[in-house]
């Protein structure tokens, strides 16, 4: 596009009618702010619908509030910063010992961060599911879909009743096929893509359970589930999938795991041994 979006938000402001002033208002007080939330979030925030917030978009020539983030992270961009992420910029001033630092502190910060925001409630609701679960279906979509591949390759060692599924259609056929005692464990940052929509709706019809692993409580895959477990960081629209992400949701995982096996822990180990004896074949 031409001019950036604040540009073209104020240009158009008199066009707008008085829920996209709304909009506008809050979003030109909090630039920063508004690349981290949701749709479902800025709607709530500005007292106005979704759909509301989306044509707002629309108006703009933009896709959509992703297309929207994106644009306004691009306004806000400092022009000498090549990555940047929250707490710290890397800029291509720095030293190699630099950004080394530099990812390593706010690594930590996201550890951190995702200690707090994880509920004990949340946790203790979302493993008692596991435990009674016949069968547990790790998903996720995009980069998401490594998180769920690697909560499946753990939990997999301590219970034959976890599974994963990469391609897309095959996640259709086994949701379609789900019963009550299934439990689905999906892990989406925004918790707003139609996959997971998708799929929360075909788990509602089944009557199964969902355990959804997100950064947004208000997302509108929460609705649809049985526990919300919150974490990961405020993803800048340029991060696509940052690893600070990943890094939130595994350590979300290894405490479900933790807890697992901590309230079993003679079935964890059976498995384990029985996994470990097949596995020495596999060395040298």
């Amino acid at each position: 596009m031409g001019k950036d979006v604040i540009a073209l938000m104020l240009q158009e402001y008199e066009h707008f009618t008085r829920a996209e002033r709304k909009i506008a208002d809050y979003v030109l007080e909090h630039q920063e702010e508004t690349q981290y939330i949701s749709i479902t979030d800025l709607s709530a925030r500005c007292g106005v619908a979704v759909s509301t917030a989306s044509l707002f978009c629309r108006k703009l020539g933009l896709a959509g509030f992703n297309d929207f983030k994106l644009e306004l992270a691009r306004a806000a961009l400092p022009a000498r910063a090549v990555l940047s992420g929250p707490g710290s910029q890397i800029t291509e001033e720095d030293s190699t010992a630099a950004v080394m630092g530099k990812v390593l502190h706010a690594f930590q910060d996201e550890l951190n961060n995702a200690y707090h925001m994880l509920s004990e409630a949340a946790v203790a609701r979302a493993v008692d599911l596991l435990q009674g679960a016949g069968q547990v279906i790790c998903l996720g979509q995009g980069n998401h879909s490594v998180v769920a591949l690697a909560a499946w390759g753990q939990f997999s060692t301590t219970s034959p009743k976890f599974k994963t599924i990469q391609d897309s259609h095959m996640q259709a056929v086994v949701l379609s096929t789900l019963s009550k005692e299934d439990v689905v464990l999906y892990f989406s940052h925004s918790g707003a893509t139609h996959e997971v929509l998708d799929a929360a709706e075909i788990i509602r019809a089944r009557g199964a359970r969902l355990i959804l692993v997100t950064r947004y409580l208000n997302s509108p895959a929460s609705a649809y589930a049985d526990t919300v477990l919150l974490c990961g960081p405020n993803e800048q629209p340029f991060q696509f999938g940052s690893s600070s992400a990943f890094i939130a949701q595994l350590y979300a995982v290894e405490v479900l795991l933790s807890e697992f096996v901590r309230r079993n822990p003679e079935e964890a180990e059976r498995n384990r041994q029985s996994v470990g004896k097949a596995l020495t074949q596999k060395c040298i």
